[in-house]
């Protein structure tokens, strides 16, 4: 039996309602719908999660920089042990990540009359101090004739927990300068002679 024999019983119109029965067939379209839409959401969903984290992250190295600069430029003599007490300070504030990998550095730049930015001192922990005397580069009218800031930089390698959107370590960092309150220019007092102190717990 040839196909046109077949299909000679089948009128038009028949033929025309067998094609409206094939579109107007819903069953199963909200489960094809769903398995449509379905990864796209779950993406969403994980992506706003890793998103939120990423940024509570980056507010918790913002608020641990501006703290550790507020810190320091409160005294008016910076010593060892305050040194170790403001890395505890950020250890506390980067919570829960805490500062033990995190990057961070104090430094005292003072315009000692030649309109240049040198370093007085600098203290690093996981980050190379700066020399003193080294010319540093700080935005213009930072500091004021003759006087200091205190700049403090916090850099910290975040990594998701979840890995699902952002599965990439991420480098994030912020730099505050602060004025001292109660001097010209903070003095650093190094306890054990000319070299740097650790820069956290001795222990």
């Amino acid at each position: 039996m040839s196909l046109s024999s077949f299909f000679s019983p089948l009128t038009r119109r028949t033929k025309w309602r067998g094609i409206q029965g094939l579109c107007y067939n819903e069953k199963g379209i909200s489960a094809v719908e769903f398995a449509l839409i379905a990864p796209v959401m779950v993406l969403l969903y994980f992506g706003c999660i890793e998103l939120s984290l990423l940024m509570r992250a980056d507010r918790r190295i913002t608020t641990t920089a501006a703290s550790l600069g507020d810190l320091a430029a409160r005294l008016s003599v910076i010593t060892d042990d305050d040194m170790r007490e403001m890395f505890q300070a950020a250890d506390v504030l980067m919570q829960p990540h805490g500062a033990g990998n995190a990057k961070m550095r104090i430094t005292c730049v003072a315009d000692t009359g030649d309109g240049q930015a040198r370093v007085q001192w600098s203290d690093g922990h996981n980050l190379t101090a700066h020399a003193p005397n080294t010319i540093l580069s700080v935005p213009a009218g930072i500091i004021p004739p003759l006087g200091s800031v205190i700049v403090s930089e916090v850099e910290f390698d975040y990594t998701s927990s979840l890995g699902f959107v952002i599965d990439t370590t991420q480098t994030m960092g912020d730099t505050f300068y602060l004025r001292p309150r109660r001097v010209t220019v903070i003095t650093r007092d190094r306890d054990g002679g000319s070299g740097p102190p650790a820069f956290g717990p001795t222990t």
